[in-house]
């Protein structure tokens, strides 16, 4: 901690460290609170070690100090994991070519039940690529789990539990599946480590040398005109852009130096960026995510944050609408030109993640081991002076949270046993967190008692973005009728009429054009 320097205002704070975990690289929560951590300890190239290395573990605050004490191993036995998030009683694991899911039947904090539900992730590639695997299941307000499939990846996933539906071939496309159906699909892709939505169902992600991405439409409706070349779907979106200036305070490692003047030499092959420079500019872009809680303050909500694994930093970016009227545009806050969000001059340190949380506050994962650099970038004179696999017993969980003596943690959370009208008033909540949770949770219980409930939330908004909610969840209940939908579209929020109208062409329905003076 003391090697870090923090944008006055906030404060990094250790949730977890080694040995209660390893090799974080992505974290979720349950609906009680509980902290599920998938940890790559065969990263990067440990992946066919017998037994595979990689785990998951769970994580509790017993007192709720802040500080994850407690820790189990749920599930192991895993090559490569990459991602998880917990959704209708179990925890779905993506561990190429596979994507799990384990059930906890007794509450020991150990999976009894292990059961492969699609397999073929990455299976037409000749090798798979350990920096592009698929990661980052996040749930969406149509009700499902969207995963980015790792960019360029390719194989005829399947779902062994529906053997009725067909397999499709992903083809550089990210794939989603429901929950309680197991229905699948494909959507608009391309991105490597980090994807995650903001609080208007607006996807972002990032790629190594590209920090951030926006997609601002998915490309299925570019089938519906062959005579009109939509531009691409996928946009950078940094005004200063993908491989922007970054500034680490950490020293340059000698062996990156070396690699360095051999590429501008001609001695080994390899790409020559920033002008030659060994670092200042993102080339481990890794994580980004939408912050979407109620700690840090209005002004941070919807900020995106990525981490160089490189560099060992956070990058914010401030994220607002393109003269365009269309696109987005990420910009450097005023008062952070010259120096990143968060950084630390421990060389160790990997920032590979994040997660947004039941506090309110944004998760940090950690890997911390000696070497993060892909291995096939790294030549064999120098690899082998290095080990690659240094550091895979150690790992950091931090919490950014406000460094005011004011603000009080919100300690404790259980939506497990909140009742439907409950859940439907944490549709309102200003946690980003508890939103995503209740509307899943309402999701699974299937209940028609949630129904009127819902509709009254879109004709009586008590937010912005609880609408947008119940919208997604009437479509879930197929509940949602062409007078919800035309409320919806005729709305003073463009981004509900702008769902109602896409809910609307997908279910066939009918809805009078939106007034164009409310916009």
């Amino acid at each position: 901690l003391a090697t870090y320097k923090v944008t006055p205002g906030f404060k990094l704070v250790l949730a977890s460290h080694e040995p209660q975990l390893v090799d974080p690289i992505a974290i979720c929560f349950d609906e009680r609170g509980r902290l599920f951590a998938c940890e790559m300890v065969d990263y990067s190239e440990m992946r066919d070690a017998d037994p595979h290395l990689g785990r998951v573990s769970v994580l509790e605050d017993t007192d709720g100090n802040g500080v994850y004490e407690k820790s189990t191993v749920f599930a192991d036995n895993l090559p490569w994991p990459t991602g998880l998030i917990w959704a209708n009683n179990q925890l779905f694991v993506i561990a190429t070519p596979d994507i799990w899911s384990f059930q906890d039947k007794d509450g020991d904090g150990k999976a009894e039940t292990r059961e492969k539900v699609f397999t073929g992730f990455g299976t037409g590639l000749k090798l798979l690529n350990v920096q592009g695997l698929a990661n980052s299941p996040q749930w969406g307000q149509d009700n499902r789990i969207h995963i980015l499939a790792g960019g360029g990846n390719r194989g005829v996933v399947t779902c062994l539990k529906r053997p009725d539906l067909k397999g499709i071939e992903l083809g550089g496309k990210d794939f989603w599946f429901d929950p309680l159906t197991l229905d699948f699909g494909l959507e608009g892709g391309g991105a490597q480590y980090g994807m995650s939505f903001d609080d208007y169902g607006r996807k972002f992600g990032c790629s190594n040398s590209d920090h951030l991405q926006h997609w601002v439409y998915d490309d299925r409706y570019t089938a519906r005109n062959p005579h009109y070349r939509m531009p691409p779907a996928k946009q950078s979106i940094a005004v200063d852009g993908g491989a922007a200036e970054v500034f680490r305070i950490s020293p340059d490692e000698p062996w990156r130096i070396l690699r360095t003047r051999w590429r501008v030499s001609g001695v080994v092959k390899g790409v020559v960026e920033g002008g030659g420079r060994v670092s200042g500019y993102f080339t481990g872009a890794t994580g980004t995510t939408i912050y979407r809680g109620d700690a840090l303050g209005p002004d941070f909500l919807n900020n995106s944050f990525t981490g160089d694994a490189g560099g060992q930093l956070i990058h914010r970016k401030i994220i607002r609408p393109a003269e365009d009227g269309v696109n987005l545009i990420g910009e450097r806050p005023a008062d952070e030109r010259g120096y990143e969000f968060a950084a630390s001059s421990d060389t160790w340190v990997r920032v590979v993640n994040f997660a947004n949380a039941p506090d309110g506050c944004l998760y940090v994962c950690d890997m911390y081991r000696q070497v993060i650099e892909h291995p096939w970038s790294i030549p064999e004179e120098i690899k082998t002076h290095l080990d690659l696999n240094r550091g895979n017993t150690r790992g950091r969980l931090y919490r950014l949270a406000p460094d005011r003596a004011d603000w009080q943690r919100r300690a404790t959370v259980n939506l497990a046993n909140a009742t439907t009208a409950e859940l439907v008033q944490a549709l309102a909540h200003p946690n980003g967190w508890h939103r995503d949770t209740a509307h899943r949770l309402l999701y699974e219980r299937q209940d028609a008692s949630a129904i009127p409930l819902l509709q009254s939330a879109i004709r009586n908004p008590q937010s912005s973005i609880a609408p947008l909610h119940a919208l997604g969840l009437l479509h879930g209940l197929k509940a949602l009728d062409a007078a919800t939908l035309a409320t919806a579209a005729n709305s003073p929020g463009p981004a509900l009429a702008e769902r109602a109208l896409l809910l609307a062409a997908q279910t066939g329905q009918p809805v009078p054009v939106p007034d164009a003076t409310l916009h």
